[in-house]
């Protein structure tokens, strides 16, 4: 029993050794799997943070783009509609010329 006292000693210390060691082990991988985590977790809230002010962006762009389709009819002439007017002020414009011509046209028939 003597003989074998010392090699039972010895596989215990390397057995405790082994056991220390995978704690060691154990501790440091848990240790960097939370600062992994906690990293990651920052950047989730980072991102929730940044998809709430989009939110907001987006929906404050809805409202503008809203309030300026309320307006737009109020504020836009369409093209056919300039053209129309267009049309009809320069008709009114040839009348007009047209009767300044006849005016002058008889004042100087009348003055001669």
């Amino acid at each position: 029993m003597g003989t074998m006292g010392p090699s039972w000693d010895i596989l215990l210390f390397f057995a405790g050794l082994l056991s220390a060691w995978s704690l060691v082990i154990i501790g440091t991988t848990r240790w960097v799997i939370n600062k992994g985590l906690s990293q990651y977790d920052e950047r989730i809230l980072a991102l929730a943070k940044c998809a709430e002010d989009m939110e907001k962006a987006i929906k404050t762009r809805e409202r503008e783009i809203l309030e300026l389709r309320a307006d737009l009819p109020l504020q836009y002439v369409r093209r056919e509609d300039a053209i129309r007017q267009e049309t009809v002020i320069n008709a009114k414009l040839d009348m007009l010329s047209a009767k300044i011509d006849n005016l002058r046209k008889e004042r100087a028939g009348g003055t001669q």
